[in-house]
């Protein structure tokens, strides 16, 4: 078994292997990573995305809650 991920794109179908060795990041169709602002973000040519939002909730902040928001933009 070699290491790596496959992404798979649940609005288009399509795939991207992660694997080790160089990125070729212009010529993905499913690009991921981390903004200037610390939110990691997967999306997709089609137009499908999303992006982490976390924040502490409960009466004293003591849980720490990451969710995937939809920011998905329909393609032209």
């Amino acid at each position: 078994m070699k290491p790596g991920f496959l992404i798979t794109c649940l609005q288009c179908g399509a795939e991207h292997s992660v694997l080790p060795g160089k990125r070729h990041y212009r010529k993905e169709q499913i690009v991921f990573g981390t903004d200037n602002y610390g939110s990691d973000q997967i999306s997709c040519e089609c137009g499908n995305a999303l992006e982490e939002h976390s924040q502490y909730e409960g009466a004293d902040h003591e849980e720490f809650v990451v969710e995937w928001r939809d920011i998905s933009t329909p393609k032209s």
